[in-house]
Order: C-alpha cells, then sequence, then structure tokens
C-alpha cells in the first residue's frame, strides 16, 4: 500500500532531520528497532498511539507525517516557512526554539 511507504518516507525524513537512530527512535517509541525498520520501509503500519508517539519523539505533528507533497520546490518551503513564522511573531519562547533548530541543522 503507497499510504504504508510514503509514510515510511516521512518518518525516516523527520527522523533523520532531527539526527535520531533509528535505535533511539525505537527506545523514544519503546518499540523494537524492527518494528521502526519495518514503518520507515512501509512494511508496517504503526498503532495509533505509536503514530502519536513517533510524531511526538521527532517534534512534529501528525499532518506533518501525513504530508505527501512531492513536489515542493525551495520557494516553496521558503514560503511556507514565512507563513509559520508570521503564525509566532510575538512568542519569543517559539522563536527561540526556532532559532536553536535553525543552527543546528547549519553545523
Amino acid at each position: 500500500m503507497q499510504l504504508k511507504k510514503e509514510l515510511g518516507k516521512n518518518i525516516q525524513k523527520y527522523r533523520r532531520l532531527n539526527k535520531i537512530t533509528q535505535v533511539k527512535l525505537a527506545e523514544m517509541v519503546d518499540i523494537e528497532i524492527n518494528s521502526i525498520s519495518s514503518i520507515e520501509t512501509g512494511k508496517y503500519f504503526p498503532s495509533p498511539d505509536n503514530l502519536v508517539k513517533i510524531a511526538n519523539s521527532l517534534n512534529v505533528s501528525l499532518s506533518d507525517l501525513f504530508d505527501f507533497k512531492q513536489a515542493y520546490t525551495c520557494e516553496d518551503y521558503l514560503n511556507e516557512i514565512q507563513k509559520n513564522l508570521q503564525l509566532i511573531t510575538a512568542d519569543k519562547t517559539k522563536l527561540s526554539a526556532i532559532n536553536t533548530f535553525i543552527k543546528n541543522l547549519l553545523v
């Protein structure tokens, strides 16, 4: 099923962006390492509870995990980032966290 494969790709993408190994994610979600591997390859679909745990561990929303837009350009990403930043312009704590995250990505 295509849904399982696309979900698995997104989980893997966010795991790598967060610099988390499959072993660490398995520990965070409290499941076996082979389960994470099977989820990422689209062999298995996580239970609803584990799906929530995965999203929380990766610091993303459930909707992010199910966002399968493959045709995003750099400009699309920049526009989306700008739109999201506008939503939190008055929240110093969130802006600081985003700034730290961006700095870590650049290292």
